[in-house]
């Protein structure tokens, strides 16, 4: 069965002049929030605001690329606050877009210069204008005031790219963090394969709040020019490095739930070249397949935006879990890593949430893909022992009641899209 989605608003066909792509502003939802619901309704600071991101990479990526100005990975805090001053690196995140829940196991890359880089001790940051911000789904650039640096980022499925531009006029240097509120992140380095390697150990809230979730953020971070280390944390949570008088470097991040050994082969798959803007034309030309499932005309630009924003945000989660070759972490309690036969596997449903509308949506738009979302859910009742109402990072977490999943579940199924054991989901 096929489903075609055309949405006529009666409005000038003029509007649709440009690429969708563009109508997309990312940047929508990360300040606060200014409806009448959301000034009524304040559990906490985190509720006057949308909790969005201006990520780059794929749709439904495994991991986004965002610019940081919070450094913390805590409940509620989200990566990026559009009312923040100061920009504290450019982060590989597993941030749920627009929620209230945490980021985890997540990696900072932050440039900056120093005439002196090996008294380099605090943490680097910059002042920045939005007015030097240009954010879209699949580059993010912005001028680092404090050192006249230039820095975009852009994104795969499940890794990521990002160039430094620097002045020239310092020694230009890079620090990467991993973002352990825990401490129990380790990075470490190799000269001479030029790589640096990483991994961020997930922690459980709500159910188990601050248990670990059995697996880590795991990262390879290779550069386009040799480095020489300037300082390690005593903590092992970061490290300095420098390229010397380089204007230019270019770092490449390959990302993986399971180990370094298949963030390494993910980033092979995805990126095995040195040029961000191909990686950029790439995940364009796929945000602008994706955005074209459903056409609208007429409306103001702004009611463009509003839309096309709007369908960007329906495409930030569940995510992908599985690696290139097929290897996810297995759910719960199971500490074996299990290979998605046929499918893909998807993890981070905030079912009690999406289950009324966004599913019903990419039923219609992604059947394929909502089919393996529900393959996703029967592994985890199979690992875990039970559906899970609410899974995220790898874990029950038993967050509001009712049985959402099962109602996508059926929903899939009488929709036409069957190619899953509804017996063993049932």
């Amino acid at each position: 069965m096929k489903w075609y989605v055309f949405l006529l608003l009666f409005l000038p066909s003029a509007a649709l002049s440009q690429p969708l792509v563009n109508y997309v502003d990312p940047l929508i939802g990360t300040g606060p929030a200014t409806t009448p619901g959301a000034l009524k309704h304040s559990e906490s600071a985190s509720e006057n605001k949308g909790q969005t991101i201006p990520s780059v990479g794929r749709p439904f990526a495994m991991t986004q690329w965002t610019p940081e100005t919070r450094t913390t990975e805590l409940k509620c805090i989200a990566p990026y606050y559009y009312t923040d001053t100061l920009i504290t690196g450019f982060r590989g995140t597993h941030w749920l877009n627009g929620s209230c829940t945490q980021d985890y196991g997540s990696v900072t890359l932050m440039p900056f210069t120093s005439a002196l880089p090996d008294s380099v001790r605090s943490a680097p940051v910059s002042g920045f204008r939005h007015s030097d911000e240009v954010a879209t789904p699949y580059k993010y650039t912005v001028i680092l005031e404090d050192y006249s640096i230039k820095a975009e980022i852009s994104g795969s499925t499940r890794c990521g790219i990002m160039r430094f531009i620097y002045p020239g006029n310092n020694v230009s240097c890079l620090q990467i963090r991993v973002n352990s509120d825990e401490k129990e992140g380790r990075i470490w380095y190799d000269e001479r394969k030029n790589k640096i390697f990483c991994y961020n150990p997930v922690h459980r809230i709500y159910q188990g709040h601050g248990k670990t979730a059995g697996f880590s953020g795991y990262f390879v971070i290779e550069f386009s020019h040799p480095f020489r280390l300037i300082s390690a944390g005593k903590d092992k949570q970061s490290l300095v490095i420098s390229f010397g008088g380089r204007k230019e470097i270019v770092t490449r991040i390959g990302s993986s739930f399971t180990d370094l050994v298949a963030a390494a082969a993910n980033l092979e798959a995805e990126i095995n070249g040195w040029d961000p803007d191909l990686v950029a034309e790439e995940t364009k030309n796929e945000w602008e397949k994706t955005l074209s499932k459903i056409m609208v005309s007429g409306g103001s630009k702004d009611d463009m935006v509003k839309f096309y924003t709007a369908l960007y945000h329906c495409y930030q989660a569940p995510r992908i879990a599985s690696d290139f070759k097929g290897t996810y972490q297995g759910f719960a309690d199971d500490t074996l890593i299990h290979i998605a036969e046929g499918f893909v596997y998807y993890d981070d449903f905030t079912m009690w949430d999406t289950f009324r509308a966004l599913h019903p949506l990419l039923n219609i738009l992604e059947p394929s893909a909502t089919t393996d979302m529900v393959k996703s859910l029967i592994a985890k009742a199979q690992q875990g022992g039970w559906m899970p109402v609410f899974p995220l990072w790898g874990s029950y977490t038993s967050a509001m009641i009712g049985d959402h999943a099962g109602a996508m579940i059926a929903e899939t199924f009488l929709k036409g899209n069957e190619d899953f054991d509804i017996e063993t989901a049932y």
